[in-house]
């Protein structure tokens, strides 16, 4: 057995220890899941520079917790989609999460240009994505008004609008 055989065999092998119990798609291990209470996750607004407590800010209400970059076509569509959702469910509450490392100005222009009212967080080290096991953006969490988590969502597509707000509407009407 050669030097290289040993050491692609064990790439291969930590690689398959790493996807069992992760998160789909991800390698990530998912801390939480559909049914577990929303983790505890403090991050500071982008706008008034103050930590915001997510669990707070969505508490007794439906909410997404939605994750993004500026620079992400699929986040704009997304965050968009939940804009006009809000239209439609006045008591829906929508948190976006920025990942990029351009500081606060960016995300804060960001949401001035498209019209966001929500609420913009910076998590520009990437910590809390991963702890719904996202590696990528947009990521998604719905939580119901009872702050557990009701959906998991990486990426966006057209035509998942029509998912999200079906779920939406569930939640609401418990």
């Amino acid at each position: 057995m050669t030097v290289r055989f040993r050491r692609t065999s064990l790439f291969l092998g930590l690689l398959a220890l790493l996807a069992v119990g992760s998160a789909p798609g991800t390698g990530i291990a998912a801390a939480a899941g559909v049914g577990d209470p929303l983790p505890a996750i403090s991050l500071v607004d982008a706008s008034t520079e103050k930590p915001v407590q997510v669990a707070e800010a969505l508490k007794g209400a439906v909410g997404v917790l939605v994750y993004m970059q500026t620079s992400c076509a699929a986040c704009r569509k997304e965050l968009t989609a939940l804009k006009d959702l809000q239209g439609k469910y006045p008591k829906l509450k929508v948190v976006a999460v920025s990942v990029d490392a351009g500081g606060p100005e960016r995300a804060v222009s960001y949401k001035k240009n498209f019209g966001f009212e929500f609420p913009f967080l910076q998590d520009p080290e990437f910590k809390t994505p991963e702890l719904f096991g996202f590696s990528f953006t947009p990521g998604m969490v719905l939580v119901g008004k009872d702050g557990n988590v009701a959906f998991i969502k990486g990426g966006f597509r057209p035509g998942d609008e029509a998912e999200i707000e079906a779920k939406i509407m569930a939640l609401t009407a418990q």
